[in-house]
């Protein structure tokens, strides 16, 4: 089995989130590649925001590579800009607001991943683990 993954970024498509509009993502490191972790780069719009959420069985770190905003933990609201790194165990309530005048672009770390991977030959088959 490979070690050793590489993403080019630049070679992936914008995925629009499926809840929160003006906001999109890109996979960079899957479930499958990752096993355990998951990593994506998000970009919220001016205006758009990532509304108050919780990760159940995930913590999220999250690294804001551009732009500035609001950032809600628990019941804290506080500025961000480039540079902040945060992390939010699994089950803390958290938000992302861009109130900047430009794009916010993020590294989202999520560990394990939120997405299952999904299953191998064996599971596929129903054979027993």
């Amino acid at each position: 089995m490979t070690s050793l993954f590489v993403t080019d970024s630049s070679q992936l498509p914008w995925t629009p989130h499926r809840i929160y509009p003006g906001v999109a993502g890109q996979v960079l490191v899957d479930p499958v590649t990752g096993v355990d972790l998951e990593v994506r780069l998000v970009r919220v719009e001016p205006g758009a925001e990532i509304a108050l959420h919780t990760h159940a069985a995930s913590a999220e770190t999250f690294y804001f590579l551009c732009g500035s905003g609001e950032l809600v933990l628990g019941e804290e609201t506080r500025p961000f800009q480039a540079g902040v790194c945060v992390h939010a165990r699994a089950g803390a309530i958290h938000a992302v607001s861009n109130t900047g005048s430009s794009e916010v672009q993020l590294l989202a770390i999520f560990t394990p991943p939120l997405s299952p991977a999904p299953p191998g030959p064996a599971e596929r088959a129903g054979a027993p683990r």
